[in-house]
């Protein structure tokens, strides 16, 4: 038997308090699922949701899925019968962000859909003290570079980002991007949900750190929590000019994080080679990979 869907609403802040008690309760791991996130991004995606049976249900209108549903684990009828019922209100039947764990636990889902995985959506985990030690042979380039920032700034300092720190990291922010040779969909996106995050930083209750030089802002960071153990790294902007501070600001976000959280999520690398790179070259504790479930109508 199908229960009616309630309506899906837009995300608002005050949606806030109501949504982080899922995700600290549950524990997803896709960035996708961060208050911070869906909010900035609510725009641009046309993002809504509603609660249905005991679960959070998040819709993208752009892109036309449901993300998987927060809350007790579903079973893959349950998730059939969630997708005739989205299908029967007018709306996709098709989800997003499945786990891969739980597609291999439930083969029978090939019953219902068919199965995708885009790599370029996975979501890069770290352990928190793994950034924030940079040991090892794998990241002793990491370790060099910020040792050669500090050696040649050696007056540089770290700040948190309030009051007029912050507006001089959204003056850096906007400089990047307008100082960007070619201003691509994704950039030009981004670049509005960070400035959506500054705008609500304290509703939102952001943290921020930034690297200082003579008075200057080389680098900062934007972060919250995800879940009960981890944070996700929202935004994160270097002034290149000063060669190993994105190492350093990396690094100090994690000697911020240390003892608030075990994981740092450093969000997707949307195929974009040289991210990828970068992302994969700081050695993550593991990716956590998702499915697309495409809705095979009977």
């Amino acid at each position: 038997m199908q229960t009616a869907i309630a309506p899906f609403r837009p995300i608002q802040l005050k949606d806030r308090e109501f949504i982080t008690g899922f995700t600290h309760r549950f524990n997803p791991m896709s960035c996708e699922y961060s208050f911070t996130n869906l909010f900035c991004w609510r725009n641009l995606y046309r993002l809504s949701w509603t609660l249905h049976q005991d679960r959070l249900l998040i819709h993208d209108g752009v892109e036309g899925y449901t993300l998987m549903p927060l809350g007790p684990k579903p079973s893959p009828s349950e998730l059939a019968r969630l997708s005739r019922t989205l299908i029967n209100t007018g709306m996709p039947g098709d989800l997003a962000l499945v786990p891969r764990d739980y597609a291999e636990d439930h083969p029978e889902l090939h019953d219902h859909y068919t199965l995708t995985e885009d790599r370029d959506f996975a979501d890069y985990l770290y352990h928190t003290d793994s950034l924030a030690e940079l040991k090892g042979k794998k990241l002793h380039k990491k370790r060099n570079l910020v040792s050669q920032f500090h050696r040649q700034f050696p007056d540089a300092r770290v700040e948190p980002m309030t009051g007029r720190v912050r507006t001089l990291c959204l003056d850096l922010a906007e400089r990047l991007y307008q100082n960007n040779g070619t201003i691509s969909k994704t950039t030009a996106e981004e670049h509005q949900a960070l400035e959506e995050a500054f705008l609500h930083f304290e509703p939102l209750k952001l943290e921020g750190i930034s690297i200082l030089v003579e008075g200057a802002v080389a680098a900062f960071a934007v972060f919250s929590p995800l879940n009960s153990s981890t944070h996700d790294i929202h935004f994160e902007k270097s002034d290149h000019r000063f060669k190993g501070v994105s190492q350093a600001i990396n690094r100090e976000t994690a000697k911020h994080l240390a003892g608030q959280c075990t994981l740092v999520n450093r969000e997707q690398d949307m195929g974009i080679p040289g991210l990828r790179k970068a992302k994969l070259s700081y050695a993550p504790a593991r990716l956590h990979t998702t499915l697309t479930l495409k809705f095979r109508k009977k």
